[in-house]
């Protein structure tokens, strides 16, 4: 019998579960913004890494 799960694209959200942190941490942390300690940022980009986070393609 085979598995009907089909690969969901990590969220934000569960890049942030992941690290800990919020979403809106997740976001500075990803684009450089905001008021983060280096630990913080390291832990969400470590997190991102993990579960193959990739933001969307823009317009």
């Amino acid at each position: 019998m085979r598995s009907s799960r089909v690969w969901q694209r990590p969220t934000l959200g569960a890049v942030a579960a992941r690290a800990g942190v919020s979403t809106a941490t997740v976001s500075n942390a990803l684009n450089g913004t905001g008021r983060l300690s280096e630990p913080t940022r390291q832990r969400v980009l470590s997190a991102a890494r993990e579960l193959g986070y990739a933001p969307l393609p823009g317009p």
